[in-house]
Formats: C-alpha cells, structure tokens, sequence
C-alpha cells in the first residue's frame, strides 16, 4: 500500500509540471440548483476507501496507457483565473471548479459529489464526453450557482470518481494528494479578504474581529482575536500583515508575522487610525502612510496624515505626523487634511490630496508630495 501511494504521489508531481494544449471553455453545463433550509456545519466525513489505481507500474515505471487520472483542482469565480482560492464572499453567485485530467476514453463513468456542510448537496453522474473533451485537458466549464440570492454560506467539498474509483483532487499531503476539494462561501458581513503578494497565502477577516492566514490548501491558522479589524495589508514580503484593531478607547496597528503567528503592536492612538485613507505600504515595505482622526466640526478638522517607519524586525517603528513637515500652507482657522487614499511615489515619497477647511482659495488644495528623508511636502 505504501508503494501505491508513493507511486501515486511521483504521478501528481510529475504531470503537474506539465501543460496541456486542451482548454474547454464552452457553453456551460450547469449544476442543478437546490433550495436548502438552514444548515449546521459539521466536520467533513474523511474517506476511508483510499485511491487504487487498476494498473500500478512500480514506482520509477512510466504510468501504463489507459491510467485514467483527474488532479489538481482549484475554485474559481472566473474560469481564466489561474491562482485559485479557498474562501469566498457572502453573495458569491457562481464558483467554477477546475481540475485536469488525463488518459480518458470513451466508455468512463464520472460521478460529481457536491457537499455542503457536510451533506450530500448535489449528485451528477455521466458517461465521459471524449468527443468533446478528448483524452488530456482541463476542464473549465463546471459550476454551482444561484443567480438571484447568491450560493448558500458553508463549506463545500467536492469528490469526483472515474468509474467508481475517487480521485485525488485535492491538496498535495504527505502521502499523496487529498480525495476531496474544499472551499467555503462566508456569511454575510463577515469576510474580508486579501492574497498575498507572492500569492501564496491569502489573509481573512471573519466577524470583523478575527484575522487569519490561509495557504495554498486552504488550511486556515488563527493570527489574532481583536475588537473590531476594520483594515489590513500585506507587507511586500508575504510573511507579515498589517492591521488595526478598533477599540472604544481608540485604534491600535499591529503587525503580524505569519510563520511565527506573533503579533506586535506599532501604534497605539485615542482616535481612528485608517478613515478614508486606508493602509498604504511602500514598495519596499519600509514606511507606511495612514491617517489619524475622525470628522469635524465647521474649520477644524481633526484629520491628519501619519507615516511610521519600520525598524528591521518588523517590531520597532518610529512615527512622522503631517504637522513636521515643512511645505503646506498655514492658514489661520482652517485645517489641512487628507481627502483621499494617497499612493507611494517612490519607496520614500508619498502623494496625497490634501484640502483645506474654509478657504476661498481652492487652488491651495490637490496633490502634494511628502519626502520622508527631508521631512517636507510639496505641491506637485
């Protein structure tokens, strides 16, 4: 047995370094849709009828013709997209499931098992098309949907057989890859998510309060439990986020290290930190420029731009408020603050929108250029 699954897992590796020149993308087959009632999540039944091949060669053999084989799924909203994802919105109305296949011929029989929560959801079992998908390929045309509310929240977990025989579709394990894809729909106002620049990970915000990082399987790894995490990014390095967490005595950006789940608190603040501005790394992942403050009342508006600078570790920072840098107006009774997300110029340079609070004089308002090293701004 131990042969076989070795065998299995050299086949995986081998054929998944390879392209194929078959890409169906044709009117789409549908899945049947169901209306469900309510359901309770429950863990996934694991399988325990294991992958048997008909004809095993001995590991280091080429994999006889006829070795049927679907691997390699990935779920998608757009069947062109090549990354692949594990968690989707609230709302999502159509997932696609891609997957490859190899040697098929006439005469198969494939069976689709879709779970939902646990239970058996959908059941679609068919003659294999060869004239239409022939041997080798990928196929991009199935999908679940519901056009008019969106798919059910859950998790789902999808198994496919070729004539009864499971196929190892799934994440890569040690002993071979998984016989089942999973993937989740969240519930409604309670997901966020962002890839990471590497795309390889990928980092959720669930209830709001609730970070965590995905890999590439999907397999999910608790960062931090917060009040409120209204805001994150990831560092260019794929290896930390930065967040801010929102309490009733004010906002606190943290940065979280991803390998070593530490978390470290940069700023902390009595106000909102983020607003309208949001969370905006450098290209080189060494400053970050956000804002402090809320709304105001008449002239005075208590917002304004914030630049912290990260220390090697990830661990120290020093902070640059907008009222050190030389170059904006002074205006008497009137405030100078950000109107919109900035972007980074350079790896030290940020522009801005800044306005003015009751001033005549509109052209002192547009897009200003703030130097780090110099601490000075100026009007582009």
């Amino acid at each position: 047995m131990k042969k076989i699954f070795l065998f299995l897992s050299v086949v995986v590796l081998l054929i998944s370094g390879c392209s194929f020149d078959v890409h169906v993308i044709t009117p789409v087959p549908m899945e049947e849709e169901v209306t469900l009632p309510p359901v309770t999540p429950i863990i996934f039944p694991v399988s325990e009828t294991p992958f048997i091949p008909t004809d095993t060669p001995f590991v280091g053999f080429t994999p006889v013709p006829g070795f049927s084989l679907f691997y390699g799924a990935r779920a998608v909203e757009n069947p062109y997209d090549q990354s692949g994802r594990y968690s989707f919105p609230a709302g999502t109305k159509r997932i696609y499931v891609v997957w490859n296949y190899q040697n098929m011929r006439t005469g198969l029989t494939v069976k689709r098992e879709w779970y939902l929560d646990g239970k058996l959801w959908l059941q679609r079992e068919e003659p294999w098309d060869f004239e239409k998908y022939g041997a080798f390929g990928t196929i991009q045309d199935i999908s679940i949907y519901d056009e008019n509310v969106g798919l059910p929240s859950g998790m789902y977990q999808l198994k496919i057989y070729i004539d009864g025989l499971l196929q190892p579709i799934g994440a890569p394990t040690a002993g071979g890859a998984e016989l089942w894809f999973n993937f989740e729909v969240q519930p409604e106002g309670v997901f966020s998510e962002a890839a990471s620049p590497d795309l390889q990970w990928s980092a959720v915000i669930l209830g709001e309060k609730r970070l965590i990082v995905r890999d590439k399987s999907g397999a999910p790894t608790d960062l931090f439990a917060g009040t409120q995490i209204p805001d994150m990014a990831w560092f260019p390095d794929s290896q930390h986020i930065l967040f801010i967490d929102r309490e009733s005595t004010g906002d606190q950006l943290w940065v979280a290290d991803i390998q070593s789940r530490e978390t470290t608190l940069l700023v902390q603040s009595d106000t909102k930190l983020g607003g309208i501005t949001g969370l905006v790394i450098s290209p080189d992942g060494h400053y970050i420029a956000t804002s402090e403050g809320a709304g105001g009342d008449a002239c005075f508006m208590p917002l304004h731009l914030l630049f912290i600078e990260m220390g090697a570790t990830y661990k120290g920072a020093r902070v640059f408020y907008q009222k050190q840098f030389t170059g904006l107006p002074v205006i008497a009774d009137s405030s100078v603050y950000p109107g919109e997300v900035g972007s980074w110029r350079s790896n030290t340079q940020f522009v801005s929108p800044i306005k003015f609070t009751c001033v005549t004089d509109e052209s002192l308002a547009g897009n200003y250029v703030f130097d780090l090293p110099t601490l000075t701004a100026t009007k582009k």
